[in-house]
């Protein structure tokens, strides 16, 4: 995976994906933060990001996703148990088939990888603002990420 660390830095090439179904964003967390994320995760030294999130995806949740579009690029400047980060993500529009039972879940879930580490669920997309999320502009970028053609980039300093 592509990270690095220097002293007290850290940097991650990292990817996530969008999976909104009837109104409802997927999110993650693990059972000591108490904040959520976009599914995904670090990208692999040649591999494209489109191939680390279908990977990722694969990895966390079993499932195989299709890749809509590259809605948001986000450079992310913040720290995490004590160390200081600098996080460049890929964020990319997704999908997966009408039927899947994860689209079905209305509760907490457990992810299969590292013995279901990460905590899934689903929110309205209206609740985003009073979650804690991360990335923070995520919570009033996600309408016009969903909307507009155009790729957003946005950049987070703490």
């Amino acid at each position: 995976m592509i990270t690095f660390e220097k002293n007290n830095h850290k940097f991650n090439f990292r990817v996530a994906g969008i999976l909104i179904h009837n109104g409802r964003l997927l999110l993650h967390t693990t059972r000591t933060d108490d904040f959520w994320n976009l599914p995904g995760g670090r990208v692999e030294f040649n591999e494209s990001t489109e191939q680390a999130l279908i990977r990722e995806l694969q990895e966390e949740l079993g499932v195989t996703i299709q890749i809509e579009r590259l809605v948001y690029v986000n450079e992310d400047f913040f720290e995490y148990n004590d160390k200081k980060y600098h996080e460049i993500g890929f964020y990319y529009l997704m999908s997966l088939d009408e039927n899947h039972e994860i689209l079905l879940k209305n509760e907490e879930f457990f992810g299969i990888e590292d013995n279901g580490r990460l905590i899934f669920n689903w929110f309205a997309v209206e609740e985003l603002l009073n979650l804690e999320v991360y990335p923070e502009n995520l919570k009033t970028d996600i309408q016009e990420i969903l909307t507009d053609s155009r790729i957003k980039h946005s950049i987070i300093k703490q």
